[in-house]
């Protein structure tokens, strides 16, 4: 946009002032740090404030009153010199209070978006408040989303170039093709949160992409469940911001999980007490065994893994097909439950997971005291 002639102030009155030899006052200078906060304020870029005093020098200079009536070369050029000086002292001041002006406002715009953030995804405030704030924010509340977030071997912080980068990726769909604006990129507590529309089914992709260029860092994603609302959002961010933790705590192999899928371990870490008593009842007896518990609840979890097919847990162990028969037969004996049996296998595998959860065999269970 232009800029309004009234940001000028006393301009061309200076310049014929500086053009008899009076230099700018305090009061000048002061001035023009006001225009200059003004055309920020007002939305004005500074190449256009800039423009519209060069543009006034430009007319003004031959109808100064000593320009005009200088009578040789070294009266014009000393007039020049102090007309040009005010214009450098002028222009000079002007983008001082514009950048002032803009350092402030961004500083303040940065303040709302950090408190929208807070409010989105942890805080208390009104819903409703929210679906208003949302679109200053690049947000529509209304739509449904999917949050993901990544946690990484160092914390993620706002202002480092990775956080614009992940946001200009994921705004981009398909090679020149921009989505519409509705997605948030954030840090919260040293994580990397991503709001993303519902559809934008690349995102996962787009993001690990981008991920993966950061040679010093080690990371991981959880995506949530798709949600309506800034509620879905916040709830979003909670099942994502549990599962990531939790394929840490499970020292998953894969960098990125889904969030639906470790929803049998949120529900085994709920009550510590009732899990123990389920590995305890069914999974200890294996302990006995030589060797220990691990060559079998190894064994267990490939066969599962497999589907139930012993040639395949066979292969995935690189072990013979004879040595894990043998291993099953051996839970059945110790165990009292055949790996084989849909309603056995039921149990063993909620066990088993429940052991990943614990930590167990490599750690000992302890009950709480």
């Amino acid at each position: 946009m232009g800029a309004p002639a009234e940001l000028l102030g006393g301009f061309l009155a200076d310049l014929a002032r500086a053009a008899g030899g009076e230099g700018l006052g305090a009061s000048q200078f002061a001035g023009y740090r006001a225009s200059g906060r003004r055309g920020a304020e007002t939305g004005v870029t500074l190449r256009a404030l800039v423009d519209l005093y060069l543009t006034a020098v430009r007319r003004a200079w031959s109808q100064l009153p000593t320009v005009a009536a200088a009578t040789d070369v070294a009266e014009l050029s000393a007039t020049t010199t102090a007309v040009l000086v005010a214009i450098d002292d002028a222009v000079a001041t002007l983008c001082e209070g514009y950048q002032d002006a803009r350092r402030y406002l961004s500083q303040a715009q940065e303040a709302l978006r950090r408190e929208f953030i807070d409010d989105l995804l942890t805080g208390t405030s009104d819903l409703a408040l929210l679906v208003e704030r949302a679109p200053s924010f690049g947000l529509r509340l209304e739509a449904s989303h999917r949050v993901l977030v990544v946690a990484g071997s160092r914390r993620f912080l706002d202002h480092r170039v990775i956080v614009r980068d992940v946001e200009s990726a994921l705004a981009t769909r398909a090679p020149g093709r921009r989505v519409e604006p509705n997605l948030l990129v954030a840090t919260k507590q040293g994580l990397l949160v991503c709001v993303v529309p519902a559809e934008h089914d690349r995102a996962p992709e787009l993001l690990t992409d981008r991920l993966g260029r950061e040679v010093s860092l080690t990371w991981r994603v959880a995506v949530s469940r798709p949600r309506n609302g800034a509620g879905g959002i916040r709830a979003g961010f909670e099942e994502a911001r549990a599962a990531v933790r939790l394929a840490d705590q499970l020292d998953l192999a894969e960098r990125t999980v889904d969030a639906a899928d470790l929803l049998i371990y949120e529900v085994l870490t709920r009550d510590r007490e009732p899990i123990l008593e389920l590995v305890e009842t069914v999974l200890l007896p294996l302990e006995s065994a030589r060797g220990g518990a691990e060559p079998l609840v190894a064994t267990l979890r490939a066969y599962f893994a497999t589907g139930g097919v012993a040639v395949a847990s066979a292969k995935r162990m690189h072990l013979s097909v004879r040595a894990v028969t043998y291993r099953l037969e051996r839970v059945t004996a110790l165990t009292g439950r055949n790996p084989g049996n849909p309603e056995d296998r039921f149990v063993l595998d909620a066990a088993l997971r429940g052991a990943q959860v614990l930590g167990w065999p490599e750690t000992p269970l302890r009950r709480p005291r």
